[in-house]
């Protein structure tokens, strides 16, 4: 496949990380947003949240998604796609518990998502996996030597030929978040602010000694992001003896790492 091949290795843009009780009724999320120039070039490498929940109408099964693509004006989802310049990567350690007490997740399993060009108002998306990493750390490569395992449209639910049900497209930001007040908290060096933190001295001025406003303004309310959702097998995810506990994250790679 042509497109194997010009994602045969590329690099990390962004990861968020959870480490998750499978079988547990809590959710696990992790949040992140513009953390970076790169991102903030690319926006549909940026990560904006990853969950992994046990799946509302089936016990057996988990459910991972990755949004991506933050601060979509409201009404531009369905206008929006995802890049094909990016590698989309589900990444799970199923021999966390085993391993030593700090140590750093590394991927046993991953699942894969990429895209074609947006063709007549739809884009094909391509699942790979799950299968064992190819490759592991900073640098990704498509496993099963790129042949996808499912492949379906944008905004269109589809199933995998290794029992995954999959949907990536557009969704409300499901964030809650007062963003303006945290960049007064923490002003955005990284877009030029060079104001004073709100916080009382000696970390700042003094002008929000509560920090955050009760109950604040959820600035993503009327923001899209492109989500990327998949129900799999909890017995995917294990091997062995290895119990319930699995360390999940994200990655989304470019061949150029930016």
């Amino acid at each position: 496949m042509k497109l194997a091949r010009s994602l045969a290795g590329v690099s990390s843009v962004i990861a968020l990380v959870a480490v998750v009780l499978l079988y547990s009724r809590t959710p696990a999320r992790s949040f992140d947003i513009q953390n970076s120039q790169a991102v903030i070039n690319n926006p549909a490498a940026d990560i904006t949240d990853v969950y992994m929940f046990p799946s509302p109408t089936n016990i057996n099964n988990v459910v991972v998604a990755m949004d991506v693509y933050p601060l979509i004006p409201a009404g531009q989802g369905l206008k929006t796609y995802f890049s094909q310049r990016v590698l989309y990567t589900f990444k799970f350690d199923n021999t966390y518990a085993a391993e030593a007490v700090n140590s750093r997740p590394s991927e046993d399993l991953v699942i894969q998502v990429s895209v074609g060009p947006p063709t007549n108002g739809t884009q094909q998306v391509y699942v790979y996996g799950p299968a064992v990493a190819a490759r592991k750390g900073a640098t990704t490569t498509l496993v099963d030597g790129g042949a996808y395992s499912g492949t379906g449209y944008i905004n269109r639910p589809f199933s995998s030929a290794d029992g995954l049900s999959v949907f990536a497209g557009a969704r409300q930001d499901p964030f809650f978040f007062d963003l303006q007040q945290f960049y007064n908290i923490y002003p955005n060096r990284n877009m030029g602010s060079t104001s004073p933190s709100c916080l009382p001295a000696p970390a700042g001025v003094g002008t929000c000694p509560q920090g955050f406003n009760n109950p604040g303004v959820d600035e993503f309310a009327n923001t899209n992001i492109l989500s990327i959702v998949i129900e799999l097998p909890r017995a995917a995810l294990q091997i062995g003896q290895n119990g319930s506990i699995v360390a999940f994250w994200a990655t989304t790679s470019t061949n150029s790492g930016s």
